[in-house]
């Protein structure tokens, strides 16, 4: 899926990168070792622990070339794993093009009150900032739309809203 959006980008599964791996119970450092070897330039874990891991910091600390991207907090649906992924996936790339080896945390994909806006009360405030009713913007929103749809040869009896 990676690979269809960001042509750059590589995306390999452990058990498809070296199925041993998988298949013992790998120490993550030497994970790091062997996809820096191979010239990775990051890993994805869903495992944060690792950052209080002596072992896994030291080998870190010593692979300046590969990041490591995990989450603040775990993801249980893969769709939003992924989707924040991708979303992030250019600052991530260029946090590595330009210093190399990191941590790279990503925050908890979170919808807080800002993110919810209520039309209604958007519609006053426009109208308040343009010094109008909101009537005077309903109408004029209104004549808009009917003028769009008379352009494209359509009536506005197919949106009952309007």
């Amino acid at each position: 899926m990676m690979n269809a959006l960001d042509h750059t980008v590589d995306v390999v599964h452990l058990s498809d990168f070296d199925p041993t791996l998988s298949q013992l119970s790998t120490p993550d450092w030497y994970l790091y070792a062997r996809a820096a070897e191979d010239g990775f330039a990051a890993v994805v874990t869903r495992d944060l622990s690792q950052l209080s891991q002596h072992a896994e910091m030291f080998a870190l600390s010593c692979l300046p070339s590969l990041s490591v991207v995990t989450w603040r907090q775990g993801i249980e649906d893969p769709v939003r794993e992924w989707g924040q992924l991708l979303a992030y996936l250019p600052l991530v790339r260029r946090e590595c093009d330009q210093h190399g080896g990191r941590v790279i945390v990503l925050p908890k994909p979170t919808l807080g009150a800002s993110n919810f806006v209520d039309p209604r009360e958007r519609l006053a405030v426009l109208a308040e900032r343009a010094g109008v009713s909101v009537a005077e913007i309903r109408r004029a929103a209104r004549a808009e739309a009917e003028d769009w749809l008379q352009y494209i040869g359509e009536t506005s009896t197919r949106f009952a809203w309007l």
